[in-house]
């Protein structure tokens, strides 16, 4: 027998039958046991209405930091696709579970490439692990993903926040195949004296294209450990005239690391994939 709990709301009796957690439409979430990184991994699936239409397929953004993220990142791909602003896409959402701390610490691990010698933000004893969760993204969860869900082929987007940045830019220059599209936001380039504007200058040396199409951003009020590098890189990228690479930084007003997030994803969605 269910349970009822009655509470007293603005003077109006009302009577709660029961009490579940809210759930997102049409999501689903994977326990995945990744080989390459020693990681239980949730994989959240976000899949659109039109899904439906079994002669349809879809591209994929593939979201960083999905513990926080996830959520956030489907409701304004919803937002967007009902305005007919963006097309129907699919959501895959990469996520620790657990506590927050549990998160805050695998992440550190996942999207940092190189220990950082200055120790701009303090200790990350686990930071280092972002070739071997490229190699989890390459070889593991991307062929599943593809395997089990129909995808736009290589129509595929990565979206990263601070040090979910930092792994965007990285993957660019390292793996520039594995995605088309990328979204980096407050993007933590200064890590380890800014190491990855050593790796697009090795890129850059043997390679006068890069096929993909990509949104940058911070927020005006982020840390100048943020803005400056982001600035430098900008400008990097748009001297080195790459043949194929489309690049779009802004400067977002009145945002922090954090706001300009939400923010980001908006507009780089629309930059992205807008009609």
């Amino acid at each position: 027998m269910l349970g009822v709990t009655v509470v007293l709301l603005a003077g109006f009796l009302n009577t709660v039958v029961s009490s579940q957690n809210v759930c997102l439409e049409r999501t689903q979430n994977h326990i995945f046991k990744a080989k390459n990184v020693d990681q239980e991994y949730q994989i959240q699936v976000y899949l659109p209405p039109s899904y439906e239409d079994r002669t349809k397929t879809f591209p994929v953004l593939y979201v960083l930091d999905a513990d926080k993220s996830f959520g956030m990142s489907v409701n304004i791909m919803e937002w967007l696709s009902w305005a007919r602003e963006i097309p129907d896409m699919i959501a895959v959402g990469i996520a620790y579970g657990g506590s927050t701390q549990n998160w805050w610490d695998k992440r550190s691990r996942d999207y940092t490439p190189w220990k950082d010698s200055q120790k701009t933000w303090g200790e990350w004893p686990l930071a280092g692990g972002a070739g071997n969760f490229l190699k989890f993204l390459q070889e593991e969860l991307i062929p599943w993903v593809e395997s089990n869900y129909r995808t736009a082929g290589t129509d595929r987007g990565l979206a990263g926040l601070s040090l979910g940045g930092l792994f965007g830019a990285y993957v660019i220059f390292v793996e520039p195949r594995l995605f088309s599209k990328y979204l980096l936001s407050g993007a933590a380039l200064i890590w380890d004296n800014r190491h990855i504007f050593k790796i697009e200058e090795e890129f850059a040396e043997g390679h006068g294209s890069l096929a993909a199409k990509v949104y940058a951003a911070v927020g005006e009020f982020d840390d100048q450990r943020i803005i400056g590098p982001y600035q430098d890189f900008l400008t990097l990228l748009k001297r080195r005239n790459y043949k194929s690479l489309e690049i779009k930084g802004e400067v977002i007003p009145g945002e922090t690391h954090i706001s300009s997030w939400p923010a980001s994803l908006t507009r780089g969605l629309k930059y992205l994939y807008g009609k």
